[in-house]
C-alpha cells in the first residue's frame, strides 16, 4: 500500500509542522508533526511499518500502524496523497486511538492532524484596502430624539 505525495504543492516548514499549499485549489493544509512524518514518507516505497517506527522516533508515540492509517486518511482527505492500492479495513477514528492507548492528553495532541483552509485569490480585496473582513465602513447614524 504504498503512498505518494501528489504534484503542485509548495510546501513551508515551520518547526515540525508543514504548510502545503495547493496553489490550483486555493488550499493551505496545515500537518501537525505526526502527519508530517508520514507525509515526507510518502515516496511510494516506505511501508507503514517504518513510518510507524519514524513516528515513534519523532514524536514518542506507540510505532502503531493505525496511526499511520489516521495520518493517511487526513491525507488522502485533504488531496496531498494518494494511495496506489487502497486497503479495505474499517477507517481507524482518532477516539479510538484515544481509548486503545489510553493517553494522556499530551499525547493525543501528537495524533495526525491535517487542517484546511481555503487561501483568498491574490487578486481579493486584502481587508486593510476594504474595512474588515472585506466590509465597507459604514458609520452608525446619531440617534434622532423622539418627541414627547
Amino acid at each position: 500500500m504504498p503512498a505518494k505525495r501528489v504534484e503542485g504543492v509548495q510546501i513551508e516548514r515551520a518547526a515540525d509542522e508543514i504548510l502545503a499549499v495547493k496553489t490550483a485549489t486555493s488550499e493551505a493544509h496545515a500537518i501537525n508533526q505526526s502527519a508530517a512524518v508520514v507525509f515526507d514518507l510518502c515516496d511510494g516505497k516506505t511501508s507503514k511499518a517504518e513510518m510507524a517506527a519514524e513516528i515513534q522516533r519523532r514524536t514518542g508515540l506507540p510505532a502503531d500502524e493505525e496511526i499511520v492509517d489516521l495520518a493517511l486518511a487526513e491525507l488522502v482527505d485533504a488531496g496531498l496523497v494518494v494511495v496506489d492500492s487502497p486497503e479495505t479495513q474499517p477507517a481507524v477514528s482518532r477516539r479510538s486511538l484515544l481509548r486503545r492507548f489510553a493517553m494522556t492528553a499530551a499525547a493525543a495532541a501528537m495524533l495526525p492532524v491535517v487542517e484546511t483552509i481555503l487561501v483568498p485569490p491574490a487578486n481579493a480585496q486584502t481587508p486593510a484596502s476594504s474595512g474588515s473582513y472585506g466590509m465597507q465602513y459604514c458609520p452608525t447614524p446619531t440617534p434622532t430624539p423622539v418627541p414627547d
